[in-house]
């Protein structure tokens, strides 16, 4: 696995992709923290006017930093990174066999090592890296928002949400009205703990599927001739199955990678289903891949 990663830090695809990730996530913030400071200082001069000091502070708790980490905001670079992740992961690591292949290096690879074990160390880095290279940056992104807002403890806000959901906290009608989006049907437990364990929880599902699309992509690549097709390959099959699952947006994984997904619609099952189902076909296309090569020296 070591020399897949010493390959890997060579391929200058890998830093493109890595560089248009970060970018994304570094405009996500920008707009997300100006986006919260406006909605701050709007809800402070709204309800400051008409409620004691204490109600507007609990008020105010409810307009969190944390709604603006990727995946919590709907800004456009938020939801352009959900959108568009399979082809940006897919252009550094789907091509590895169809190059080396090409190249006539795994003609030598197979000379020093069994077949099998290339080709599994080959799925397990392009599944490790995958799943890397989703979640490393969208954890950036959740540093620099916290660092911009200069708030890193969320205590405040969970204690708040769990007595918003209990219906113990008293606050008024019109800002119940408001922040009656923030409950959660799913993981809602967690995000009373803390906002950490709540986007912790998603963002592995996410890194989970990403890597379950490049490792599909990387199967395909075995019998797919046209280089651009392989590489838009995993973003093909994303996308079509947000338009198949137009009526029934709940199967479709755009709409329940994010956190601020179609929460009530949103299901444990579903995604442990459409995951295990694609993995599975994944499994079996690169075993009949790696047969379809056996002549290879």
């Amino acid at each position: 696995m070591l020399i897949e990663y010493i390959k890997l830090f060579k391929n200058k695809n890998f830093y493109l992709s890595i560089c248009a990730l970060i970018l994304l996530v570094v405009i996500a913030v920008v707009l997300g923290v100006k986006e919260h400071n406006e909605e701050y200082q709007l809800t402070e001069r709204i309800y400051g006017q008409y409620y004691e000091e204490e109600i507007v502070e609990d008020v105010l708790i409810f307009v969190s930093p944390y709604k603006q980490w990727l995946g919590f905001t709907n800004n456009l670079a938020s939801e352009l990174y959900y959108l568009i992740f399979p082809l940006l992961i897919s252009f550094a690591l789907v091509d590895s066999i169809y190059q080396e292949r090409k190249s006539g290096y795994s003609q030598y690879i197979f000379m020093r090592m069994e077949r099998q074990k290339y080709y599994k160390v080959k799925f397990a880095t392009t599944f490790l890296t995958a799943f890397l290279l989703f979640v490393l940056p969208i954890y950036l992104g959740v540093v620099l928002v916290n660092l911009f807002t200069n708030h890193w403890d969320y205590t405040a806000y969970a204690n708040i949400y769990r007595g918003f959901v209990e219906g113990t906290l008293a606050i008024p009608d019109n800002a119940i009205s408001v922040f009656k989006g923030d409950i959660q049907f799913l993981f809602s437990d967690l995000l009373s703990i803390s906002p950490y364990a709540y986007a912790t929880v998603f963002y592995i599902i996410g890194g989970l599927f990403a890597s379950a699309y490049i490792c599909l992509g990387l199967a395909l690549s075995m019998f797919i001739k046209n280089y651009y097709l392989m590489i838009f390959m995993p973003q093909i099959i994303y996308t079509s199955l947000w338009f198949l699952a137009t009526n029934h947006p709940k199967w479709a994984p755009f709409f329940f990678l994010a956190p601020d997904g179609i929460h009530g619609d949103n299901s444990l099952s579903i995604m442990v289903i459409e995951f295990l189902l694609q993995l599975l076909l994944t499994f079996v296309i690169y075993v009949i891949g790696m047969r379809k090569h056996d002549d290879v020296l």
